[in-house]
């Protein structure tokens, strides 16, 4: 199978499977202490990977290579909408459940991602993806009200 599929698989299970635990820290410790620990774990899981990466260039894409940092102001968005992600995702799971959390965040996310093709990427909307569209807000209406 093409790794441009299971990839984003992959990430899916992931997310999904990171909120499911998150939300069970959360009953036990609640939701400040697991996101202080879950992203301080994220934090020496980054530094351990800028060393990796620093110190053997050569292995990985030249997209994950160090590149010259220069701070723009915008920077600190993907910072807090990843707290917004983290913290969010098991409260919403702890409020509606696995199963009409995740069809929410796919309908939510594939709506987000077509505007941001057209938009930023420049990259056309067609019926296909219309209708992808179309059939995730559907199911979130069939999921939430039967």
């Amino acid at each position: 199978m093409n790794s441009a599929i299971v990839l984003p698989l992959i990430l899916g299970a992931v997310g999904i499977l990171q909120g499911a635990l998150n939300r069970s820290m959360s009953t036990t410790i609640g939701l400040t202490w697991m996101c202080i620990i879950g992203n301080i774990i994220t934090l020496v899981t980054c530094v351990v990977f800028y060393i990796v990466v620093k110190n053997f260039p050569h292995i990985f894409p030249e997209f994950i290579r160090l590149k010259d940092l220069t701070f723009k102001w915008w920077y600190i968005f993907p910072g807090i909408m990843g707290f917004m992600f983290v913290a969010g995702l098991p409260f919403a799971i702890y409020k509606v459940g696995a199963v009409k959390t995740t069809v929410g965040l796919i309908a939510a996310q594939m709506t987000t991602s077509v505007f941001w093709d057209f938009f930023v990427e420049g990259i056309s909307v067609n019926l296909t993806k219309g209708l992808g569209i179309f059939f995730a807000l559907l199911s979130v209406i069939m999921i939430t009200l039967f």
